[in-house]
């Protein structure tokens, strides 16, 4: 059983090609050129600029509604979107679904819950469906993920993935939907709390148990839960054949997560050549980011050699910028590094 994901992150969602209307067309070419070359200010501006002049043109409003959230505008953002819905026509959908990503990024799951089904889009029916299993609604989450289901595509995987729990027999199995809705909402010490119990009264039958048991137990350690990471790998007598290392490399993230940077490095730098290379790469990024603000170098020596944004961002929550730059591969982070943020 592979781990579930949307695959959506707010900003993919939020930018992307223009097919702008003559009205704000230029303003927005121009806004997004700025983007493109890094600066962050200039693009903000622009964007502000066309959207008070084209306030219900959809991609403007996107446009606007992103860097709202550069800005960490969550609220800004959403007005951005509410105000383009009167002229969105035949995008209605695509503008509800942006809204509930907003919400999404801000923390309100009812108006995730709200937009996501005004949506009529399978991506916005899986977050509603995701915010009703959080809430405990199986029987109206369960007819959503079927809506999302019949769109097909990525979105469809995810769907079959929540439903196959559902309709479980076994209640224990059937609560696993619930907490990685929580998860996969951004409520992840609640998931990793909510999971722990489930997972370790789980029935010696159900296909993928022990696969469970390392996916959560690494989550619990990604996320400072190291007690609940600690109980999890205690439940696990044997690893799935190959996975080894991911057992291994959940004990150097606890270690990280602890503040013990000799066993953090240690543990996994040790991984190199005995795992999976992006496998090593996650997990020292994630090891650095968790030891970054007790023991800066210790992060530098864990991120370092890698190019991505995990290491991105690990390096950058040491306080040395060029050093993120560096590890930048491009993309929004790039940008933001390269205009100085």
């Amino acid at each position: 059983m592979t781990p579930f994901s949307l695959g959506l992150a707010v900003p993919a969602l939020l930018t992307g090609c223009f097919l702008l209307g003559d009205g704000g067309q230029e303003a927005a070419t121009a806004a997004e050129q700025k983007l493109k070359a890094g600066d962050l200010p200039g693009a903000d501006a622009d964007y502000s600029a066309a959207a008070a002049e084209h306030a219900d043109n959809v991609d403007v409003a996107t446009g606007a509604a992103f860097m709202a959230l550069q800005r960490g505008n969550a609220g800004a953002a959403d007005r951005f979107l509410a105000d383009a819905e009167a002229g969105a026509g035949d995008r209605i959908g695509e503008v509800k679904l942006r809204r509930a990503l907003v919400a999404l990024d801000a923390g309100d799951l009812e108006s995730v819950k709200t937009h996501g089904v005004a949506s009529g889009m399978p991506a916005g029916q899986l977050l509603a469906a995701e915010v009703a299993l959080a809430d405990g609604e199986r029987e109206e989450a369960q007819g959503l993920l079927e809506q999302a289901r019949a769109g097909g595509g990525d979105i469809a995987g995810v769907a079959d993935q929540y439903l196959d729990l559902l309709s479980d027999d076994e209640p224990i199995v059937a609560g696993l939907s619930e907490a990685q809705a929580l998860w996969a909402l951004g409520e992840r010490k609640i998931a990793v709390r909510s999971v722990e119990e489930l997972i370790v009264n789980l029935p010696e039958s159900f296909d993928g148990r022990e696969e469970q048991t390392l996916l959560w137990a690494g989550r619990a350690a990604s996320v400072r839960e190291t007690q609940v990471a600690r109980g999890l790998l205690d439940s696990l007598i044997f690893a799935p054949e190959g996975q080894q290392w991911r057992k291994v490399a959940t004990m150097g993230l606890i270690a990280c997560a602890d503040g013990d940077s000799t066993t953090c490095v240690r543990t996994l730098s040790g991984l190199e050549g005995n795992a999976p290379a992006d496998g090593v790469a996650d997990a020292r990024a994630t090891g650095a980011w968790l030891i970054a603000e007790t023991d800066p170098d210790a992060a530098r020596k864990l991120a370092g050699p890698y190019i991505s944004n995990a290491a991105a961002r690990a390096l950058l929550e040491t306080g040395d910028r060029g050093a993120a730059q560096e590890s930048s591969p491009g993309g929004a982070l790039g940008q933001f590094l390269e205009a100085g943020g």
